[in-house]
């Protein structure tokens, strides 16, 4: 084979490879595959119509972005996202989102700037129709906008990584606040972003993801709280029957 089809043919599995890997994240993200789940290799190939070259890379790319875990004898399964992990995650994802927003602040054009504002209308829409999933949706393209108009494709490559994780939070939080207030969160980041003022932009979104890291810690201690206050009340009803 001659370089230009051997680079031909290198192409070709890199874009197969990025198709079954999004086809494989939408499956994870909308609930088809579930945490625990077995990704057999043999039979993604056939969905797809492929080898299992392109398969095996493309669950080596969910593996580095988190979605899935491998082992020797049970291969890809789908990872679980705890709750501990997701707290771990968080300073990380206002320090790297920080960062990119302090950047986008001045690098940010017109175009990214309406972007940014018909994802907001995205979400009221998704608020007001109670669609959680539309909202994620929305929520990640916005975060995306903001982290690609960065310009620091580094930072874009570890942030993805963190993409499981960083769609989990609505879910998590439905219970604990409206899907509106949740929204209203993303307006003061624009007009930093819109005031051009790096500071402002780079606070702002920290503020923007620190407060559902402390909400979050906020409802995984009130859920212990409660577990605790039910085992409590459990281990007295245990001890009257047997003294009867």
């Amino acid at each position: 084979m001659n370089a230009k089809g051997f680079g031909r043919q290198t192409l070709e599995r890199r874009v197969l490879r990025e198709d079954i890997r999004d086809h494989l994240i939408d499956d994870i993200l909308n609930g088809r595959l579930a945490p625990g789940d077995r990704i057999v290799e043999t039979r993604i190939a056939q969905r797809f119509g492929v080898s299992q070259a392109p398969v095996r890379e493309a669950l080596r790319d969910l593996e580095l972005f988190g979605f899935v875990v491998s082992s020797p004898y049970r291969g890809a399964m789908v990872r679980q996202i705890s709750v501990e992990d997701l707290m771990q995650i968080y300073p990380i994802r206002a320090a790297l989102e920080g960062l990119a927003a302090r950047e986008a602040a001045t690098r940010i054009d017109a175009a990214g700037l309406k972007k940014l504002e018909k994802l907001l209308l995205a979400l009221r829409s998704a608020a007001a129709k109670g669609d959680m999933r539309a909202e994620v949706d929305a929520d990640y393209a916005f975060h995306l906008t903001i982290v690609e108009a960065s310009g620091n494709w580094l930072l874009k490559q570890f942030w993805e990584r963190m993409r499981l994780a960083t769609t989990t939070f609505l879910t998590v939080s439905k219970s604990h606040r409206s899907l509106h207030e949740i929204v209203e969160w993303h307006v003061s980041l624009i007009d930093a972003l819109k005031s051009r003022d790096a500071a402002a932009a780079e606070r702002e979104m920290r503020r923007h993801i620190e407060e559902p890291g402390q909400l979050l810690r906020a409802s995984m201690e009130e859920a212990e709280a409660n577990r605790r206050k039910g085992a409590g009340r459990r281990t007295p009803a245990r001890g009257r029957k047997a003294a009867g």
